[in-house]
């Protein structure tokens, strides 16, 4: 009996440890993150997806402040099997912050979390016209 409550004991931990650490991911992803890529056609871009309490917003910028797509939405991270998942869902975009509209396309990834770095795959979860499966490494922007 003593062995049964110290195994349920053991499991009890290991599940709210899990649940803690899904719950901080939130809370770790607030913030700026940014990327660097080059695209199809040779041009470099930036990446950057800002999040707080729960909502984000990715911006594409060529050069430095040249805003070519803008998204915002709701972002939720949970965990499955080894994974941790995040969840970019009720997305609006377009070409900037005040010409936006319901996207329907709600996106999920697989990520990691290192100490100011973001891997997150993308484009994994289904087929996308001109859009292919990748995986993307952001910095976390110092403020």
């Amino acid at each position: 009996m003593n062995k049964l409550i110290r195994s349920t004991t053991v499991a009890a931990f290991f599940a709210a440890t899990a649940f803690v650490g899904f719950a901080d991911d939130l809370a770790r992803l607030e913030g700026k993150w940014t990327t660097k890529k080059t695209g199809p056609d040779g041009q470099s871009y930036t990446q950057t997806i800002e999040v707080k309490k729960g909502k984000f917003q990715f911006r594409i910028l060529r050069g430095t402040d040249d805003l070519v797509i803008y998204a915002e939405g709701t972002l939720k991270t949970e965990t499955s099997g080894p994974f941790n998942v995040a969840h970019f869902t009720d997305i609006k975009g377009g070409s900037s912050e005040s010409d936006i509209n319901p996207i329907n396309d709600d996106r999920t990834s697989v990520y990691m979390l290192g100490d100011d770095t973001w891997t997150v795959a993308q484009n994994f979860d289904k087929e996308r016209e001109n859009q292919k499966p990748s995986a993307d490494v952001y910095t976390k922007t110092k403020k």
